[in-house]
């Protein structure tokens, strides 16, 4: 469930209520592009928390600063922040294994950020801020099990998925590695038919130059090559081409 709400979340996509969550996530672009700028350093990492660079747009430089400890002075580096983000608690169920409910910090949050951390929608819900949100599912994400087969995004749709198999790395689905593949195949064969029809005009236009024709060289290589003119006139303005003159 935790790994499909942040998939929701990174591809603007309205997040299912997470049970053991106190805070109901409202969807914002801003949520969405501050979660994928640390999904995305996070992924660049490794992922390896350790070696994540902490350096996140959307936090206060003078407040934040990655120090990668627990130090005292003005700043506070945001993993301390991650750690502040939630409070667990153990809570029993009926049968023999317990739950943990995780709730956001927001006294400790609050004064990391330096300013509130919660806002009213329009429905009246209260929802964390975006730059919250975003650090608060991230530690989510990462204290749940499988977390690493969150991938993106796709080198085609640019969306987040969850992978099927650990070589999944670059499309999220058969389908878009189907559709990249055909398309990079269409690339191909259009710049071999251009290059082709580069060579045969050049040929003609050799030939046009020790002909008797008084026809100019552009209709004359079109008729004889059947390449459209407007394709020749469009190689000599990228230079692929250089209008012949006549031999002497």
């Amino acid at each position: 469930m935790v790994l499909e709400a942040v998939c929701k979340v990174l591809n603007s996509e309205p997040a299912p209520e997470l049970t053991g969550f106190e805070v109901r996530l409202g969807p914002s672009v801003e949520l969405r592009n501050n979660l994928r700028e640390i999904v995305r350093r996070w992924l660049d990492s490794g992922p390896n928390l350790s070696e994540m660079n902490w350096d996140l747009s959307f936090l206060d430089k003078q407040r934040f600063q990655d120090t990668r400890d627990f130090g005292g002075g003005p700043t506070i580096s945001p993993s301390v922040a991650m750690s502040l983000a939630i409070t667990t608690l153990w809570y029993p169920t009926s049968g023999p294994r317990a739950r943990l409910w995780l709730i956001p910090n927001q006294g400790d949050l609050e004064v990391a950020f330096g300013k509130p951390l919660r806002q009213t929608g329009p429905d009246g819900e209260e929802t964390l801020s975006p730059d919250a949100a975003a650090l608060t599912l991230f530690h989510l994400l990462t204290v749940t099990p499988g977390c690493e087969k969150i991938a993106g995004p796709c080198a085609r749709c640019d969306r987040y998925y969850i992978k099927k198999r650990a070589s999944q790395k670059v499309y999220c689905s058969r389908k878009c590695g189907n559709a990249a593949t055909a398309v990079a195949r269409t690339k191909e064969r259009i710049e071999h038919e251009r290059k082709d029809k580069i060579k045969r005009a050049k040929a003609a236009m050799k030939k046009w130059k020790s002909s008797a024709t008084r026809q100019d060289w552009k209709h004359w290589v079109a008729e004889k090559t059947e390449i459209d003119p407007r394709f020749l006139t469009r190689a000599v303005n990228k230079r692929e081409l250089v209008p012949p003159r006549k031999e002497k």
